[in-house]
């Protein structure tokens, strides 16, 4: 039906001005000196008929327009509040940088994320700055959530940053709670491993692992992750401590490159 519909929708104005020529024609030849023709009643039954049906596909068509116009200025409105959210949480974010900059007692330089590095010999985020801002390589990386990386790559206008998951990646870190000292290492996959803690140590999920502050590259107490796991049953004098690392690396867009460690050697 709609096929016909809008078929007839094409000729539609040829055959209203057809049709209203024959019926035209047709009042012409039996005119009122012939009342009681019943084909002079047919005649106009039939311009009754005629004009209701295409009054039903004008309206069928006005309605087709309405509905096309109304999905066009839903998709429009639609479009501009993905955009509106899109602004609020990028004001967000930014906000939350400003803060954690105004407050960090390190000098920091704010980079943004351009891109994965695309060599297979580490993991590492492409950065858009470089010699012209005084990086240089083992410069610290991080975030208002924690601890990203370091710079293992620098050119005039980009750097390279080594991210935590990384084969090569070894880093001096602690137990919040306790202070036990340890080393954190990727684990091949979305996590990291605290290393050469002994299984003597009471180690609890849920415990906060920070930078330990022993390396001329990492400022200490910066937040690298939450033990989600801990186990005895290993070989060996360790437990097997797995930790979620702060940092979402998969949604990374600015970071902080720290040029100055109050108390660390450059």
């Amino acid at each position: 039906m709609i096929k016909f519909l809008n078929f007839i929708g094409g000729f539609r104005d040829a055959l209203i001005l057809a049709i209203c020529l024959f019926l035209s024609f047709c009042l012409i030849i039996y005119s009122d000196h012939d009342p009681g023709n019943p084909f002079r009643y047919l005649v106009y039954n039939s311009v009754g008929l005629v004009s209701g049906y295409f009054f039903k596909i004008d309206s069928y068509f006005d309605l087709k327009d309405e509905l096309t116009r109304l999905h066009r200025q839903n998709m429009d409105l639609a479009g501009k509040n993905m955009q509106l959210q899109d602004a609020f949480l990028e004001n967000i974010r930014l906000r939350k940088l400003l803060e954690f900059k105004e407050r960090s007692t390190f000098q920091l330089i704010a980079a943004e994320v351009t891109g994965f590095n695309p060599h297979q010999i580490f993991n590492g985020l492409i950065l858009n700055e470089g010699l012209r801002r005084n990086i240089k390589k083992r410069d610290a990386v991080l975030t208002a959530e924690g601890l990203v990386g370091q710079i293992v790559q620098v050119d005039e206008y980009n750097s390279i940053c080594q991210i935590l998951l990384d084969r090569n990646s070894r880093i001096s870190a602690q137990i919040q709670r306790n202070r036990e000292l340890g080393v954190i290492a990727w684990d091949g996959g979305v996590n990291l491993k605290l290393l050469y803690v002994a299984k003597t140590i009471d180690v609890l999920t849920g415990d906060v692992v920070l930078t330990s502050g022993y390396s001329k590259i990492f400022p200490g107490n910066i937040k690298i992750g939450v033990v989600i796991d801990v186990s005895k049953e290993t070989e060996g004098l360790f437990l097997d401590i797995t930790v979620q690392p702060a940092v979402n690396f998969n949604r990374l867009e600015e970071v902080f490159i720290v040029k100055e460690v109050p108390g660390n050697a450059p």
